[in-house]
């Protein structure tokens, strides 16, 4: 079972989110303080992170290079709001009022093609 990683800083917005990853056979984490995500960054290895738009851009970044320094191959979507900002570490980026079905659709697809290469 692969394991996904959620932040955000806005529980309400994770939880359609994670009943769909959950229902499509993921194992999930959510985090919703930055504190809580660099220390389950650091203690688990995750397949997936999703990073919410919720969670201050200067934030995400530092996550998601966190993430990328200790795990290189864990796959990060980011998404965002309005125009992203800083990008460098995300292998995908997508609107955050993607339908939860579409995130699934995406995940499926991030997550196959990495255990093809």
């Amino acid at each position: 079972m692969a394991k996904v990683f959620l932040v955000g800083c806005v529980r309400e917005l994770m939880e359609e989110k994670n009943t769909v990853l959950q229902s499509g056979g993921y194992e999930v984490t959510l985090a919703t303080t930055l504190e809580s995500a660099c220390q389950a960054a650091k203690q688990q290895v995750f397949d997936l992170a999703i990073l919410e738009f919720s969670v201050p851009e200067k934030d995400r970044n530092q996550l998601a290079r966190a993430i990328k320094s200790a795990h290189p191959n864990t796959k990060i979507i980011m998404l965002y709001f309005a125009r992203p900002g800083h990008t460098e570490f995300a292998d995908v980026l997508l609107e955050t009022s993607v339908r939860p079905e579409e995130l699934l659709r995406s995940v499926n697809y991030i997550l196959t093609k990495s255990l093809e290469d």
